[in-house]
């Protein structure tokens, strides 16, 4: 059960939360061109159901953290419970925190028109506080230019990064579009049911 809620949490940060982040940076470089009514519909869209991720991973993320503390042995429960209210505590509830609180956030019009703030949680979609402490100490290191590698055996090589991040955002813009097609089926029948009364 732990690992399917591990998944879960795992797919929505990299899938849907990077993905928003990719789109979103995408969608102020292609308005700088185009003022196209499509694309704000899109973004509108787009927005909405990121917001409803960022509800899902809190359901889910809160499953997982009673599940495992459920499944723990009482020394391992204790340890988790110290971290998770510890001294450290901050490191626990502070990623995930974030995450909803951006992808609730954008619920707000203001919030949605402003675009430095966008460009802002598209960033701290894109990239969690552990991945930005990691870039920042491997530039504080002492490694010379040379001894970079960037390729080796498992690497991505950047055509297929490309790939992938293109597969990323049309994986995403699909799910938007279901999501779409679910609120407007729901909506139509709302009103068909409030017309009948």
């Amino acid at each position: 059960m732990i690992e399917k809620t591990i998944f879960t949490l795992q797919l929505i940060q990299i899938d849907f939360f990077t993905a928003f982040g990719l789109v979103t940076i995408l969608y102020f470089l292609i308005s700088i061109f185009s003022k196209n009514q499509y694309l704000k519909n899109i973004d509108e869209e787009s927005n909405r159901f990121i917001s409803f991720i960022g509800i899902v991973f809190l359901l889910v993320w809160i499953i997982g953290i009673f599940t495992e503390l459920n499944l723990l042995t009482e020394e391992d429960k204790g340890f988790l419970i110290d971290r998770m209210f510890g001294k450290y505590w901050i490191g626990f509830w502070i990623q995930p925190l974030l995450w909803v609180i951006v992808t609730q956030l954008l619920r707000l019009n203001s919030v949605r028109k402003n675009v430095l703030l966008r460009i802002i949680f598209a960033v701290l979609l894109i990239f969690s506080i552990e991945k930005m402490v990691i870039i920042y100490t491997s530039f504080q290191r002492d490694y010379l230019p040379s001894s970079w590698v960037m390729y080796n055996d498992l690497s991505i090589y950047p055509s297929n990064l490309i790939l992938e991040l293109l597969m990323k955002i049309v994986v995403f813009l699909l799910s938007v579009g279901i999501f779409f097609l679910i609120n407007r089926k729901i909506n139509e029948r709302k009103t068909a049911k409030l017309k009948s009364l």
